[in-house]
């Protein structure tokens, strides 16, 4: 199943759709790390919003699903489905500082609005699974946690929102 890949572009859709009723350009779904801006060699980021995936983690609290289920034929043996956590950091690649906080606070807005993403609240997000919900929360970091993330990334922080996806 292409599970990330499918709640990275239900998301993506989501908020390309809340930021062209705005006139605002998309979100474009790439690497943050090859920016132009930041040092690397994508200069077609420049002037963006780059959605990016900066980590995954498996959310342990809802692992203790059951492995069985009751079908017409007996009891049927299936893994259950792995819960996660994406990590999702929006940047802004403007060059005006100004509008670079301008664009975040659409995003922000749009998720404050929407915090359940799914085929059925974007319907237009075709060829995604309807099994795909995303909820999505804004994830807080320590500045020592800044410090490596962008550190990792290639060194220049430029303004963002990390949201956590679940």
């Amino acid at each position: 199943m292409l599970v990330i890949f499918d709640a990275l572009k239900l998301i993506q859709v989501s908020v390309n759709n809340h930021m062209r009723s705005l006139s605002l350009p998309d979100v474009v779904i790439d690497n943050i790390a090859m920016a132009g801006a930041l040092g690397g060699t994508n200069e077609n980021l420049n002037g963006q919003l780059v959605m990016s995936l900066v980590n995954l983690q498996e959310e342990s609290t809802l692992k203790n699903t059951q492995y069985h289920r009751q079908s017409a034929n007996g009891v049927v043996y299936q893994n259950p489905p792995v819960p996660l956590n994406l990590f999702i950091l929006f940047s802004a690649l403007h060059e005006d500082y100004e509008t670079a906080l301008k664009v975040l606070s659409r995003v922000a807005e749009c998720f404050q609005a929407n915090k359940e993403v799914s085929p059925a609240t974007v319907p237009q997000a075709l060829n995604i699974s309807s099994d795909v919900k995303v909820f999505l929360d804004l994830y807080s970091l320590t500045f020592e946690q800044l410090n490596h993330l962008w550190g990792a990334l290639g060194g220049k922080q430029v303004p963002f929102l990390l949201y956590r996806a679940r």
